[in-house]
């Protein structure tokens, strides 16, 4: 049985969909992977505000379809793992499409999907950059896929809806409630500042904030141009509220 969630004010921040940035470097075989804007950003968060990612990623990428993580080459992993500390990837789905993966469309997939991630995975960035996900591809996955999840490291599974974090005895699990998703915001950057204070004015102590990465991409036909200011928003926010941020799965 899990241990009880510690007290104290954390937030978690994972970031869905990954794969835009591999297929980036890939194509221009960057010196760092730090030359990626997307990265480059995220470090610069961390850097200001202390902030840990967890990057949700694909194997293929949907849009490049011609691209998946086995072209990707293996000479950066040791710059991602002197980043170990604050950015850590764990898996998503095998790509964007189908939708809900592992509830409607191929299931019994997961466990192939999970693997040949993972194999790819440890090449690419090393095993001390992996961690286990905090949320599924759309949400929803079958009991079986729950429960290999669970044992791959999976302790908090983060739901649509709720009135907090629950604990669920079933898959020995911690559902718990995604309190924002910054995209959805597109460059209202006020909102985004005003649903986190409802948290914080409410003494949650717990605040689940999570993104797609998608959106930060000019060639995406739903790119935010605001898209980091609300980032550095979110996390700003929480350094001003007195949270820190933490990996929800090590704290249990």
């Amino acid at each position: 049985m899990l241990s009880p969630i510690p007290k104290g004010k954390s937030y978690n921040f994972f970031i869905d969909d990954n794969v835009f940035f591999f297929t980036d470097i890939y194509r221009h075989s960057f010196r760092s992977i730090f030359d990626n804007f997307y990265l480059d950003n995220l470090k610069k968060a961390h850097e200001n505000y202390g902030t840990k990612f967890t990057l949700n990623s694909f194997y293929h990428n949907a849009h490049e379809p011609d691209f998946d993580l086995s072209m990707f080459p293996d000479c950066y992993r040791s710059e991602f793992e002197d980043n170990a500390e604050w950015l850590r990837f764990a898996f998503h789905a095998q790509s964007e499409f189908p939708e809900y993966p592992y509830s409607k469309a191929h299931p019994e997939k997961l466990p192939a999907h999970y693997a040949q991630w993972e194999d790819a995975m440890k090449r690419i960035v090393g095993e001390k950059c992996l961690i286990a996900p905090i949320i599924m591809h759309y949400f929803s996955v079958t009991d079986d896929c729950l429960r290999f999840m669970r044992e791959h490291g999976m302790k908090f599974f983060a739901v649509r809806e709720g009135k907090g974090i629950e604990y669920n005895p079933l898959f020995d699990t911690y559902d718990i409630p995604v309190d924002i998703i910054l995209n959805l915001y597109k460059g209202d950057i006020d909102g985004i500042r005003a649903k986190l204070m409802e948290k914080v004015s409410a003494g949650q102590e717990k605040i689940l904030i999570g993104s797609h990465e998608q959106y930060a991409y000019k060639h995406y036909v739903n790119y935010i141009p605001e898209y980091f200011d609300g980032l550095n928003a979110a996390c700003r926010l929480m350094v001003e509220k007195g949270y820190k941020c933490e990996y929800f799965n090590t704290l249990v």
